[in-house]
C-alpha cells in the first residue's frame, strides 16, 4: 500500500505516525509546508500565511500525487491540509483518510464563517475521517451529521509502558520537590501564564519545580516573565529531543500538568498515564474520556485557586496514589497501544482500497 502523509514535519507525533504505518508495511511519503527530518517531499511555501499557503499547495499536491501515484492520501488536520487536498481535487481521483487532531475542529470553525466554511469543505471531500475522541466525533457530527469517523487514539509505545514499571513504587509525598512537565506549547490555548500565576507560591517554595518546553508563538516573552518572576529558578525548559530521549525524558517527572482551555484527547495525556506521571488536568470536555476525578486531579481553567489546592490535595498524600497510577497503565495498556492504533487505521485503508498492505 503506498500513503501520501500530508503533515506537520515539525511534530514529534507525524513521525511517529509515518514509522508506524512504514514498520507495518506500507510505504509511505510525508509531504509538508513544515521544515523535518522525517519529510520525504517539502512543499515550497509561498506567503508568510499559514492559511494561504495550504490554499496554494493544492497545485503541488496535485503534481506529487501524479507522480507518486499512492492508494491512500492522508492529511492530517482538517483545516489545514485537509484543505490542501480539498482545493487540489484529488479526492476526485484517490482515497482520502481525513485525520481530524482537535483545534482544527474545536477552534477553527469558530474563528469566522470563512474558517467554518473550509473545514467543512475538507470534511466533505474526504472519503473517511478519523479522530482520536468521541468528543471530537461528535463535534465533527454537529457540522457534518452525515459523516460517521473512526475513532483511534494517538496511543503509546511499548517503552512508555515500561517507565511506569520503574516508578511504580515512588511516592508523591516525600520531601523533594515534585517535578512537574507541562509538554504544551507556549500559544494561547494552552494556557501557560495561568498556570504560573497559580502555582507561583508552591514554586517559590520549592514544592514542585515546572518543566516546559521551549517552543510555540509566545515563548520568548513567556521566558522572560520566568526569569523575571522566578530570579531563584524552580521553571525549566526543554528544547527538542528525539522520540527515544524524550520517552526518557519523561520517566523523570512525577506529575503531568495542561491548563488546555480546548482540547480533545491529547497524545501528551495518554503518554503520562502509561508511563506513570499523575495527571492533573484543566476539566475541558476532550479530556473527560481519559482524565476523570477516578484518575486524575482535575480543575477549573478559569480558577486558580482550583488548580493550586488540587495539586497541594495531591502532594498531601491523602490520595490513593498508587492505585491510581496503576488504574491508568492498565487502561493506557489495554485502549491505546500505539502499534494496535496504526493496524485500526490500516485496516481502514485496506477496506477502502480492497487488499491489505
Amino acid at each position: 500500500m503506498k500513503i501520501l502523509l500530508l503533515a506537520d514535519g515539525r511534530s514529534v507525533h507525524t513521525e511517529r505516525f509515518r514509522k508506524g504505518l512504514r514498520d507495518a508495511g506500507a510505504e509511505v511519503k510525508l509531504a509538508s509546508l513544515e521544515p523535518g527530518e522525517a519529510v520525504d517531499y517539502p512543499i515550497k511555501r509561498k506567503s508568510s500565511l499559514n492559511s494561504i499557503n495550504y490554499f496554494l499547495a493544492g497545485r503541488q499536491i496535485r503534481e506529487l500525487t501524479e507522480s507518486f501515484d499512492p492508494d491512500i492520501v492522508n492529511p492530517h488536520f482538517v483545516s489545514g491540509y485537509g484543505y490542501t487536498v480539498a482545493v487540489s481535487k484529488v479526492w476526485k481521483q484517490k482515497p482520502v483518510v481525513l485525520h481530524g487532531l482537535g483545534s482544527d475542529i474545536l477552534v477553527s470553525p469558530r474563528k469566522s464563517f470563512l474558517h467554518k466554511w473550509r473545514v467543512i469543505k475538507s470534511l466533505e471531500c474526504a472519503t473517511r475521517v478519523v479522530v482520536d475522541s468521541q468528543y471530537l466525533s461528535n463535534e465533527i457530527k454537529k457540522l457534518n451529521p452525515e459523516i460517521e469517523p473512526a475513532v483511534i487514539p494517538w496511543g503509546v509505545e511499548e517503552a512508555v509502558l515500561q517507565i511506569f514499571l520503574k516508578k511504580e513504587g515512588a511516592n508523591i509525598d516525600s520531601g523533594r520537590p515534585r517535578q512537574v512537565l507541562i509538554p504544551r506549547p507556549h500559544n494561547p490555548v494552552y494556557n501557560n501564564n495561568f498556570i504560573i500565576e497559580a502555582l507561583g507560591d508552591m514554586v517559590r517554595k520549592r514544592r514542585i519545580v515546572l518543566t516546559f518546553p521551549a517552543r510555540g508563538d509566545d515563548y520568548k516573552v513567556f521566558r522572560r516573565r520566568c526569569e523575571r518572576e522566578f530570579p531563584e529558578g524552580g521553571i525549566n525548559f526543554y528544547g527538542f529531543l528525539p522520540r527515544r530521549e524524550y520517552i526518557k525524558f519523561l520517566g523523570g517527572f512525577d506529575i503531568y500538568l495542561s491548563a488546555a482551555l480546548s482540547d480533545s484527547s491529547p497524545a501528551s495525556l495518554i503518554e503520562a498515564m502509561g508511563a506513570g506521571l499523575f495527571p492533573v488536568v484543566g476539566d475541558v470536555p476532550g479530556v473527560r474520556e481519559w482524565a476523570n476525578d477516578d484518575s486524575s486531579i482535575l480543575f477549573d481553567v478559569k480558577d486558580k485557586e482550583s488548580l493550586e489546592s488540587g495539586l497541594r490535595r495531591l502532594l498531601s498524600g491523602k490520595l490513593n496514589y498508587r492505585g491510581i497510577l496503576l488504574k491508568n497503565h492498565r487502561k493506557v495498556r489495554s485502549e491505546a497501544l500505539f502499534s494496535e492504533n496504526i493496524r485500526q487505521t490500516l485496516s481502514i485503508m485496506e477496506a477502502m482500497i480492497g487488499r491489505k498492505v
